[in-house]
């Protein structure tokens, strides 16, 4: 199981950096009622890489039982 959450990771690694050249340089994470609001550099998506490795270990860990 521990090997999945590796090889899940690296993927979702390679397809965001990926991704990264696609977009505009900043973007939009919220709109507030004015239309307006925060944006955030193309390179911070890259933070969210094991956002699907823990979600798959947690769901595992749950329903392996």
């Amino acid at each position: 199981m521990k090997k999945r959450c590796i090889i899940t990771t690296i993927i979702t690694f390679i397809l965001l950096v990926g991704l990264t050249f696609l977009l505009p340089q900043e973007i939009p994470i919220h709109f507030g009622v004015s239309g307006v609001g925060p944006v955030v550099n193309k390179y911070f998506i890259l933070l969210f890489t094991p956002v699907p490795a823990v979600l798959y270990w947690a769901i595992k860990r749950k329903y392996h039982k």
